[in-house]
Order: C-alpha cells, then sequence, then structure tokens
C-alpha cells in the first residue's frame, strides 16, 4: 500500500516556524485579548497576512484551506 505524503504548510511569525495548529491558537489567542492585533504572518509559500483584532486574517495564507478541503471530500462521499 502506498501512503499519500502531504507536506504540512509552516508559518512564519518573527523567528518563530509554527505549524497550522500553532497559527490557529496564535489566531484564537488574538481574537480573545491575550495577544496584541497586527501579527504580521508569512507562510512557507511566501504569502503575507496581517492578524486583525477579531483573530481573523487580513489575507488568504497557502495551506490553511487544506485540512477544510480533506473535510468537504469526506463529507461529499
Amino acid at each position: 500500500m502506498e501512503i499519500t505524503r502531504v507536506q504540512p504548510p509552516k508559518f512564519r511569525v518573527g523567528k518563530h516556524l509554527l505549524n497550522e495548529y500553532e497559527l490557529r491558537t496564535l489566531m484564537l489567542e488574538v481574537a480573545q485579548g491575550k495577544k496584541p492585533a497586527g501579527i504580521k504572518v508569512k507562510c512557507s509559500e511566501g504569502n503575507i497576512s496581517t492578524i486583525r483584532k477579531d483573530g481573523v486574517l487580513t489575507e488568504k495564507l497557502t495551506g490553511l484551506d487544506l485540512a477544510v478541503s480533506l473535510t468537504f471530500q469526506m463529507l461529499a462521499l
């Protein structure tokens, strides 16, 4: 059996390299007021976005849609 390998996206915040779950946690913490808004995020594909006060990104980052896409494909089956 062959397993499809997936390269998970990485996101840079300052000197830190985050995985998707760490980035989503950071977005939540900004929305909760635990972290300041305006944090710049760069994905491994080069896209750059900023986390707004409500925890939402100002621009789409490549890779964040992968888990959602896979979930929708499973639901369709």
